[in-house]
């Protein structure tokens, strides 16, 4: 029995691959998930690898599951992927024709996965680069010094950081150096462009200005504050201090492995003045709240993978069993349920959203994954019943029923199996309309605050219309590219279900 289904897959699979572009739609998808997946690894501002004076440290798998890097709890289930995924791929491929070994190590997996998404989602976030007993000494050590008089200089605040602390500092002065330098290469007219390190740096120079015209003014009497006078003199030597030490230490990193495409967290300030983006190329574009774009794109596939799959998960869940009892008892049950179906299909899923939206005053992407899931069950419902209808009368439901079987036996272990092949052609366009809903919510305004979301991304682009305007056409294409391949391999995947064409 089990070689027969086996076979009967692999002849589904043979007649898959054999429609061309249905496998390059499928090598799309795939391609969008690793990117969703391992997007850490593709945009960030934490190198994976750095040699500093000697020593040698990992900065972004430090902060991997730290949530006040990563602040949405969705970045740390995918991060926690990056380590189970290839676990999963592992046991598929050696579990091969061991059905009932592969849903047991599959089944423990997605318990270690809860488990340490919910350790760590939701404990009390503490930063990598802190040191508990080092902050208790500099408290103490600062009431002495405030007792004494004194205010604390930059090779004080040296002695209680840690060694992520200072590295942090000196990547952070070496990153934005490097982007200046980097951007500076699109200046019209050798004219500096105002970038981050820029601004920075000349709000430093003001800084430093300041107070040496005011030390100016005391030296030649037309101040006399004597207070006042060293509280200046100390900011000053703290500033000069701090950056002499950061150009020092910054020779001091001998080598370093950075993110393959963006040096940027899609949460990070990536960039000075928005004017910059009607000089520079589309991937340098920073979003009006100047977050790097092309880091927002990345991290951006995780919601709508997250959204498509959740969505449609909860949708299976509720649709499946009532139409497995529907088409299962007939008679008045079945006749309610179809009556339920046709009431429940009268309500509009996107409307439903903007309605549950402006009722909570939420904008979660939780309550788009459930109002999708609970009003996008019908079709699946629809049509497991219909099967369980052809299905029921079948010899082999009526073996089962001579063998005294327990109707949910017969249902759930019999039917089920045969009755489910039919529905899985449905998926990828109810993934499809997943999608596209909480992109059309978060375009007009009602989506996450806060979020990366393809559609938030458009919703910027629209509101900074038309003068921004370029920044809606990025993650409009990257979503129509996303949804032509759900819908190709749909459409593979029909064709190979179908038993018309089968070779």
């Amino acid at each position: 029995m089990q070689n027969e289904h086996f076979s009967y897959w692999k002849k589904i699979w043979n007649q898959f691959i054999s429609h061309r572009l249905g496998v390059a739609a499928l090598a799309v998808v795939v391609l969008f998930l690793l990117v969703g997946i391992y997007a850490p690894f593709l945009a960030s501002s934490k190198p994976l690898f750095v040699k500093y004076d000697g020593e040698k440290y990992f900065p972004l798998f430090r902060y991997l599951f730290y949530t006040g890097f990563f602040t949405k709890r969705l970045d740390i289930f995918f991060n926690l992927l990056i380590f189970i995924f290839p676990f999963i791929l592992f046991v598929l491929v050696l579990c091969r024709g061991q059905p009932h070994t592969k849903k047991t190590l599959i089944g423990a997996i997605v318990v270690i996965q809860l488990g340490l998404f919910i350790y760590f989602a939701y404990k009390t976030p503490r930063d990598p680069a802190s040191d508990p007993v080092l902050t208790q000494k500099r408290q103490e050590a600062l009431q002495q010094l405030r007792q004494q008089g004194e205010s604390p200089d930059w090779n004080f605040d040296l002695q209680y950081m840690t060694s992520y602390a200072k590295l942090n500092l000196i990547l952070r002065y070496r990153h934005q150096r490097a982007n200046d330098e980097r951007l500076q290469s699109y200046a019209p007219n050798e004219k500096d462009l105002p970038t981050l390190w820029q601004v920075e740096k000349k709000n430093e120079q003001e800084r430093i200005q300041r107070y040496e015209r005011t030390i100016e003014r005391f030296d030649k009497g037309a101040l006399t504050d004597e207070t006042a006078y060293h509280e200046m003199q100390h900011s000053l030597k703290y500033l000069l201090d701090r950056r002499q030490w950061l150009e020092v230490e910054n020779q001091k990193i001998t080598f370093e492995v950075m993110s393959l495409m963006r040096p940027y967290h899609w949460e990070d300030d990536a960039g000075g003045e928005q004017s910059m983006n009607l000089i520079l190329p589309w991937w340098e574009l920073t979003r009006i709240n100047r977050k790097d774009l092309v880091s927002a794109l990345i991290f951006g596939v995780r919601i709508s993978l997250v959204v498509g799959i959740m969505a449609v998960s909860l949708a299976l869940c509720i649709g499946i069993p009532i139409g497995c009892f529907a088409g299962y008892y007939g008679g008045k049950f079945d006749i309610f349920v179809s009556r339920m179906l046709e009431i429940w299909e009268s309500m509009p899923t996107f409307f439903m959203l903007l309605l549950v939206v402006a009722m909570t005053q939420s904008k979660s992407i939780f309550i788009v994954i459930a109002v999708v899931g609970i009003f996008g069950w019908t079709g699946f419902s629809r049509y497991i019943r219909g099967e369980f209808f052809k299905q029921r009368n079948l010899p082999y439901v009526e073996a089962c029923h001579a063998l005294g079987f327990r109707d949910s036996h017969i249902m759930f272990s019999h039917i089920l199996p045969n009755a489910i092949p039919p529905v899985l052609t449905l998926l990828p366009f109810a993934i499809m309309g997943a999608i596209t809903s909480e992109a059309g919510l978060s375009f007009l305004g009602l989506g996450e605050e806060g979020s990366c979301s393809w559609g938030v991304l458009m919703d910027e682009g629209r509101t900074a219309f038309p003068g921004e305007s370029y920044l809606l056409w990025p993650p409009a294409i990257l979503l129509t590219l996303l949804l032509v391949a759900i819908a190709l391999v749909g459409d593979a995947l029909r064709d190979a279900l179908d038993p018309k064409m089968q070779l």
